[in-house]
């Protein structure tokens, strides 16, 4: 969740008119900065035809002499390239420009190419149906033809490098990033030549992960029984928030006082489970209609920017609030000692540094480098750019909240600005990582050192206290075990029309059928059927042991709960890590391949469920939950934890209202 450019598509750069440069954030200019370029604009772009100004509504910028000299160079290099773009083809529409080629390094050479007249910074040229100048034509083709043969040479290697180098400066690091990957759908696109092996792209396996925090075996006594007060920050929906009640809960049967900081929504949730609980900021009911819409993290258009900003600042700016502020209900002082996160709860290793704390990420999707499989965000089919995936990513998501974490590092916590792409969002990247899946669905991949830790899926035992409604269990012994459909609480664009659907697959399989109506409104049926049973809420511990296959979103929670209880699987992906939980699904033969929620229909969830109902589906079903029945991710998590602590004894806490603190430096790697 982050504000980037909207890249279109790999090496191309489309711009609906040069006006929307002037409102975009990925050239930032102040407001009197747009005011100083309007003031220098003209119509004189199209001279030879005055009609193609209003119908393009272009105009072209002379740049005042006051703005800074990288937005000047960038902005001025646009409107160049959209020129020449414009020249050069045979369409009178311009409601689209394409800037196409390397950005070369020599200025002359860029204004050659463009057809630039330096000395004024005026872009010349004819209408839309005149012919360039021969002169002017040559030097574009041999200017595109010399950057296209750099290009195809080896597309990523020269820029894998420079990806991964912290000391090219942050206006660099855009241009390169435009140049080699698009955002489309709220994911990262790029392309790797077939031919390319994945050392010549310059990322290897990533050191830092190896690095072991102590040799010795850890001795509990040490550390696991010594009363410590541990903050976790939890961005995200339900389903991200409950594999940590299942830590918590863990941590605090070993006599830790343990904090849940997450989202209002969910204070009820935390504090049943017997957790102390902190609001974070934030609406997740906002923030899973934004990754809907979007598809992911990553914004697909400037429209989405404000929206996404909003959220990620009001999160930003409460983690530390939750990291040293007393109990909002109690007033008992509150002074983290240690922080459990997850990713996007952005600025919390900052915090860390800033309170110097030792931090621990826990995460549900892979978020660590390594040549496997891709970032779940991006989709890149060429196994060489596998690790390269993961950089990408994270630089365009620090790239996007750069100015926000460098305010909270000034304003709050009193730390220097990052100026420079600097490890994981620009904080410290040698921090432990843990992972919450079965390691029998995905195993630890070979290039993630000691570091990284793959603990199994986290259980919240819920359905011991659950009381079934009388007429859902009268109707499970009324037949057949059923099909459960839900979505849990992601947004539905059109929830009538889904359940139309899922109603008539049911039908035509005769099949029985669960619909979890969820946040998403699902269940509105013109009238009722007996084979299909509207649900309002239910642990899915209780339900899919009594259902014989599943369909859903593909949250790693809902997914975990399936595979234990031997259920086939068909997962529809709404954005995120949930294409990624669905083709390891499919991959380990217990489903189908994933269906995109953009793609459901009726003939689609017949196939899958005839899938599901193969009888040697089940059996992988089953076999692959025999493989989980002894795992539990919530003890394996606070044993991950626990292991890669700084192994000097913290002084105990000398009453529930305080708390002495860790102050490792060389947890930060200062030392």
């Amino acid at each position: 969740m982050h504000a980037c450019h909207p890249l279109t598509s790999p090496l191309h750069i489309t711009f609906s008119t040069l006006s929307s440069l002037l409102e975009h954030s990925w050239i930032p200019l102040s407001s009197q900065e747009k005011e100083n370029i309007k003031k220098f604009s003209t119509d004189v772009l199209f001279s030879r035809n005055p009609n193609t100004v209003s119908r393009t509504k272009l105009s072209l910028y002379k740049l005042p002499s006051d703005l800074d000299q990288n937005k000047k160079r960038s902005l001025e290099l646009v409107a160049a390239m959209a020129e020449s773009r414009r020249r050069n083809s045979s369409s009178s529409s311009f409601s689209s420009l394409i800037i196409e080629g390397e950005i070369g390094d020599d200025e002359s050479e860029r204004r050659e190419a463009a057809g630039v007249d330096s000395a004024s910074n005026v872009i010349r040229g004819g209408d839309t149906t005149s012919e360039p100048a021969p002169s002017q034509l040559s030097k574009l083709e041999r200017y595109k033809a010399k950057t296209k043969a750099q290009r195809h040479k080896n597309i990523l290697a020269e820029e894998a490098a420079q990806i991964c180098n912290d000391k090219i400066p942050v206006w660099k690091k855009r241009k390169l990033l435009e140049r080699v990957a698009s955002v489309k759908h709220g994911t990262v696109e790029f392309e790797v030549p077939g031919d390319v092996e994945p050392q010549a792209l310059g990322v290897g396996s990533d050191d830092t992960c190896n690095t072991v925090v102590g040799n010795e075996p850890l001795d509990a006594t040490d550390l696991r029984y010594i009363p410590l007060q541990i903050v976790m920050l939890i961005v995200g929906t339900r389903g991200d928030v409950q594999p940590f009640i299942a830590i918590g809960k863990c941590l605090q049967d070993y006599g830790h006082r343990v904090r849940l900081a997450t989202h209002s929504n969910f204070k009820e949730f935390v504090v049943t489970a017997g957790l102390e609980f902190f609001p974070l900021g934030g609406d997740p009911k906002v923030l899973a209609g934004y990754m809907v819409k979007n598809k992911g993290f990553l914004p697909s258009g400037p429209s989405e920017i404000p929206i996404q900003r909003n959220q990620i600042k009001e999160i930003i700016n409460s983690l530390l609030p939750a990291c040293k502020e007393p109990d909002i209900d109690s007033g008992i002082p509150f002074k983290a000692d240690a922080i459990i996160a997850n990713p996007p709860a952005y600025g919390h290793t900052h915090v860390a540094e800033a309170l110097k704390v030792p931090i621990h990420i826990f995460f549900t999707m892979p978020w660590t480098p390594t040549s496997e499989f891709p970032h779940p965000l991006s989709r890149v089919k060429q196994p060489a750019g596998y690790r390269l995936s993961y950089q990408i990513v994270d630089s365009l998501i620090w790239l996007g909240i750069r100015d926000m974490i460098n305010d909270l590092r000034k304003k709050k916590l009193k730390l220097r600005p990052v100026t420079y792409l600097s490890g994981s969002q620009g904080s410290d990247s040698d921090v432990p990582h843990g992972y919450l899946w079965s390691p029998h669905l995905v195993p630890k991949p070979k290039d993630w050192g000691p570091k990284i830790d793959v603990v199994g899926f986290c259980f919240l035992d819920l359905a011991s206290n659950y009381e079934p409604p009388e007429s859902l269990l009268k109707w499970l012994e009324a037949g057949q075990k059923p099909i459960y459909v839900g979505f849990g609480s992601l947004p539905v664009e059109e929830p009538e029309k889904m359940t139309q659907t899922i109603v008539e697959a049911m039908e035509e399989t005769g099949q029985r059928g669960i619909i979890n109506k969820g946040w998403g409104g699902l269940g509105n049926l013109a009238e009722p059927k007996d084979f299909i049973y509207l649900l309002d809420n239910c642990p899915h511990d209780w339900l899919f042991l009594r259902c014989k296959a599943v369909v859903h979103h593909g949250g790693a929670g809902t997914t975990a709960a399936g595979l234990k209880a031997a259920c086939p699987t068909t997962i529809v992906p709404f954005f995120g890590d949930q294409p990624f939980w669905g083709e390891r699904v499919h991959a380990r033969g217990v489903g189908p391949p994933p269906i995109p929620v953009n793609e459901f229909s009726r003939a689609k969830l017949v196939d899958a469920i005839k899938i599901m109902l193969d009888p040697k589906v089940k059996e992988c079903a089953e076999d692959l939950s025999k493989a989980m029945e002894n795992e539990d991710g919530a003890t394996g998590a606070v044993n991950a934890f626990f292991k890669h602590l700084p192994r000097r004894k913290p002084e105990p806490s000398p009453a529930p209202a305080a708390s002495s603190f860790f102050s490792f430096r060389k947890w930060f790697g200062c030392g």
